[in-house]
């Protein structure tokens, strides 16, 4: 077998486990900006200046020193996004059009991929004098599901995708004169990943023989004309999962110069996650069945050595073992602003500056350096932009009443767009209510319906069989998206 027949096969697989662990395939933006009731019915306007309540401190640690006394606050929001596929085509890299193995078979149009999730948030607040508080928040800041179904035409780029994280972060605000205010968190973040897709094992085949055809060795099967191994014929799957700790922080200002008006700057540091996992791969029966075919039409000791090397590349490309992969997660930068225009009505505007910019690459490491090296794939995302504003009522009768809106940019163009989050621009749409029942205890309820553009994927196989999107294909269509949020939250003070 020649050097170059093993260094493709062994590559192919190393690729398709690159893609498997790429964090693109969680991502979307796949930033949770829901994070409480009250700021869902703001399209949380104004919450790095505390428009709303200590939930502020997620997007700005300051704002707690805006609010008196003890308090706990406990809520969910429940997401539902829709994500459905359509006017699908799909085709393997390096066979002719006019080839019987160039389309990919499966379902061009998809039901819905997004699956829906219900995220926690907890927080609480300690007076420890007047001018100093302490905080402790719950959070899920980052966070995606999609699935698709085994046969479909983008099998070979994704079939799951489950990205979820976890905040544990104390927080100290504290006030220093009558105008600023100044608070520091820590962030523990766990992450935990999971993600599949299928891979053409009789296209690697098909590639491999036609390598060893200098050599002597025949793909044709002499009862039928046709190809022993061949592309579509032995799809199997490679599963990666994992999860890791790691640490960051929140830094925040809050500038008060009237009792009317307030801004809020807040910072959340970039985090990098350095995920340990494991990559499972599941194997068809047609694969040693394929083998054992080639065998039997290339008889001969000269020949054996070509199948035995083809064989054993294989079982080494395609071993399960253990992974690694760094999960860039970006820094965020906050300014809210929150005018008091009346005793009843207060205006809110809120800016977001998502760094999605760091996430330039992904490397992925494996544990024998010296037969996989280091394996890298381009992501270029872009910074995103968040921007809102929303208006709040308090007529007195113990309700509040609150309206929002905002645009989100998506932080991936459609060069680099893929089915694992079909991410788009989006419009927000909000509205929410509150009713204080005692001067002990407040329920909050919050809705925004989100329309996101058409996103399309032209994603292409190239020409160098060694790529990690090679083997995956050409893969073009359209993903309409849709979202809908409610979140419900309850407070207590003490």
């Amino acid at each position: 077998m020649t050097n170059h027949s093993r260094v493709s096969l062994s590559a192919s697989a190393v690729a398709l486990l690159l893609v498997a662990a790429a964090p693109h395939a969680m991502a979307s933006g796949f930033q949770l900006r829901e994070q409480g009731a009250s700021g869902q019915g703001l399209s949380y306007a104004g919450v790095s200046a505390g428009s709303t309540d200590i939930g502020g401190m997620f997007y700005n640690p300051a704002v707690l020193t805006r609010f008196e006394g003890n308090q706990v606050q406990l809520g969910f929001t429940n997401i539902l996004p829709s994500t459905k596929f359509s006017n699908g085509a799909a085709s393997r890299a390096g066979i002719p059009a006019a080839s019987p193995f160039s389309a990919i078979s499966g379902p061009a149009a998809t039901g819905n991929a997004a699956l829906s999730a219900v995220t926690p948030n907890v927080y609480a607040m300690w007076s420890l004098g007047p001018n100093l508080k302490a905080g402790f928040s719950v959070n899920v800041p980052y966070g995606l599901t999609t699935q698709y179904d085994d046969n479909w035409i983008g099998r070979y780029h994704a079939l799951r995708s489950h990205l979820e994280t976890l905040d544990i972060t104390p927080t100290v605000a504290y006030r220093f004169n009558d105008m600023w205010s100044g608070g520091v968190s820590f962030v523990a973040r766990r992450a935990k990943a999971e993600l599949s897709q299928a891979v053409d094992f009789g296209y690697e085949a098909y590639m491999g023989v036609a390598q060893l055809a200098p050599a002597g060795i025949t793909n044709t099967n002499p009862l039928t004309g046709g190809p022993v191994v061949y592309p579509g014929a032995a799809d199997g799957k490679v599963s990666v999962t994992g999860d890791s700790w790691a640490y960051g922080f929140k830094a925040g200002l809050l500038f008060e110069p009237t009792k009317t008006l307030s801004v809020g700057l807040g910072y959340q540091s970039a985090i990098t996650e350095k995920i340990k996992g494991d990559a499972t791969f599941a194997i068809p029966s047609t694969v040693p069945m394929g083998l054992a075919a080639l065998y039997q039409i290339n008889p001969g000791a000269a020949k054996k050595p070509y199948l035995d090397g083809l064989a054993a590349a294989f079982a080494a490309g395609t071993a399960n073992g253990p992974v690694t992969a760094e999960l860039n997660l970006p820094a965020v930068i906050t300014l809210g602003l929150n005018v008091q225009v009346s005793p009843t009505v207060t205006l809110s505007a809120e800016v977001e500056r998502t760094q999605w910019s760091k996430f330039q690459e992904l490397r992925l490491k494996f544990s024998n350096p010296a037969t996989q090296a280091d394996n890298i794939t381009p992501e270029n995302w872009k910074d995103s932009t968040f921007a809102s504003v929303g208006a709040t009522l308090r007529p007195g009768d113990g309700w509040t009443w609150r309206v929002g809106l905002a645009m989100d940019t998506a932080p991936v163009d459609d060069t680099y767009r893929t089915p694992r989050i079909p991410d788009a621009d989006r419009t927000w749409i909000s509205a929410g209510t509150g009713y204080q029942f005692s001067k002990a205890f407040t329920l909050d309820f919050g809705y925004t319906h989100i329309i996101a553009k058409d996103s399309t994927v032209n994603l292409k196989g190239g020409t160098n069989p060694l790529s990690s999107d090679y083997i995956k294909g050409n893969l073009s269509g359209t993903f309409k998206n849709a979202i809908d949020i409610w979140a419900l939250q309850a407070r207590w003070s003490f």
